[in-house]
């Protein structure tokens, strides 16, 4: 399953690592655009007060993590699409290019259901996205969640420390699940 993963996605360090593992356990496919990585770029550098060249190095080592997901040639996809808001075009256009089923963004709202329909993409929250992929595959998944859990050492965390601070970040959901599995 192909996802696109909006720009809002990678400011908060705690969503986009749980994203990025279950897509490293092979358990999804994440894509994104040039333009969606400098809008996340430019979002982190806001919101952490962080210098561009820590953001640009945050993103560059996802970008070389994963170097299939960057959609190219979006572009020509763009003129097509028609939301309420134009700046969003290039979100859908790099999911078409990216052959995306899912966009996934805290936005849903910016990305009407009857648009995303005819280009076969639907929106979907980080919350239900991550514990649709936990359902899917739950073994893996927390397989996946455990091994982020023990790499993490600024600061180091427990898996509950994990699970609290998700349900924290609006993955209530997807925390849910990661307890009940936990025990």
């Amino acid at each position: 399953m192909i996802a696109l993963l909006d720009a809002n996605l990678f400011v908060p360090t705690w969503i986009i690592d749980p994203l990025l593992s279950l897509a490293e356990a092979g358990l999804c496919e994440p894509a994104w655009s040039a333009r969606v990585m400098d809008e996340a770029r430019l979002a982190i550098m806001e919101v952490r007060h962080v210098p561009d060249v820590r953001a640009r190095g945050f993103l560059d080592a996802i970008c070389r993590a994963f170097p299939m997901a960057m959609a190219e040639d979006w572009e020509r996809f763009e003129p097509d699409v028609n939301l309420s808001d134009p700046n969003d075009g290039h979100v859908v256009a790099a999911a078409r290019r990216a052959g995306a089923e899912t966009i996934v963004t805290f936005n849903l709202k910016d990305f009407p259901a009857d648009e995303l329909s005819r280009y076969g993409l639907h929106t979907q929250s980080p919350d239900v996205f991550l514990t649709s992929v936990f359902d899917a595959h739950p073994e893996e998944a927390m397989d996946a969640m455990r091994r982020l859990v023990s790499s993490k050492r600024h600061p180091p965390r427990t898996m509950s420390e994990e699970i609290e601070h998700l349900r924290v970040l609006r993955l209530p959901l997807f925390a849910r699940r990661l307890s009940e599995t936990v025990g």
